[in-house]
Parts: C-alpha cells; structure tokens; sequence
C-alpha cells in the first residue's frame, strides 16, 4: 500500500546504525563526553557487627583518555574529632602536563549527599610524572564516605 515508507524506515535505521556506531567507536577512542567527571574514586567507612570499622574503596573511569595521563594511586582517610578527613593521591603518567578539576562529595552513613552544591570545582596542573595529594576535610560528624570526582580542563 504504501512501498515507499519500508525504504525510507530502512534507510533511516542503517542511518541511526552508523550514526550511533560512530559515537560508541567515538567514545571509546575519546572518552566519555557525557558525565561531568572522567575519574571517580569512592571511599567509604563502614561499622562491622563486631563493633571495629573496615573501609571500602573503589575507582571508576569514564574518560580512558583522562585514565591514560592520570590515575589514581591512593585513598585515604581518617577521623580527626569524629570529622571524616580525605586525602587522594594521584598521579602523572606522562611527561605532559595534565590539566583537570576535583571535587569531593560527602555523603551520611544512609548514603545520602551531605550540602551537595556547597563544593566547587578546584583546578589543578599535575607536572609530567609528578604525584599530588588531594585533601579535603568532610562539612560535619554525620560524614562517612566520600566521593573525588576528576575531570579533564
């Protein structure tokens, strides 16, 4: 009945195909444009049924080409008068000079973000092969885990 909108669908999804293999290869190649942080690194402090306290740390990476000159090589923490105190060591893989942002997010022991706009952006150049502590000091005592966003200038 109508042979010509078969033809036009068809070319349309080859079209989306290529179009949508193209930004995944893009991706890949790139980095993930999309999230505002290319490296995340998650630290949390959690109460064992023994009553003792064991962390958990991990690092997410969104952005390879961001991964590929910097990475993440410590996390640490501590309480200082029941305040969380952050410190994330990272460092230079190349002899170039990246240039990015951090951000630490603080969250409560349900998880929930702790004055979640109150902490901007803070830039830094990371000299070729050199390490930086990146430190913060959690708003309050309700503090149990944090969040270091990392994102590319």
């Amino acid at each position: 009945m109508y042979p010509h909108i078969g033809r036009t669908f068809n070319r349309q999804t080859r079209w989306f195909t290529v179009v949508a293999a193209s930004c995944l290869l893009a991706g890949a190649v790139t980095g993930c444009r999309y999230g505002s942080s290319g490296l995340q690194a998650n630290a949390a402090v959690v109460q064992t049924p023994e009553g003792g306290v064991s962390t958990s740390k991990y690092v997410l990476i969104n952005n390879t080409k961001l991964a590929n000159g910097i990475q993440v090589v410590d996390l640490r923490q501590a309480f200082a008068n029941d305040i969380l105190q952050a410190q994330v060591t990272v460092v230079s893989k190349s002899s170039r000079t990246p240039k990015f942002q951090y951000k630490f997010q603080w969250y409560n022991a349900q998880g929930i973000e702790v004055e979640a706009d109150r902490f901007p952006w803070t830039p830094v150049a990371l000299y070729g092969y050199d390490s930086k502590s990146l430190s913060a000091v959690a708003p309050n005592p309700t503090v149990r885990e944090f969040r270091i966003n990392i994102r590319a200038l």
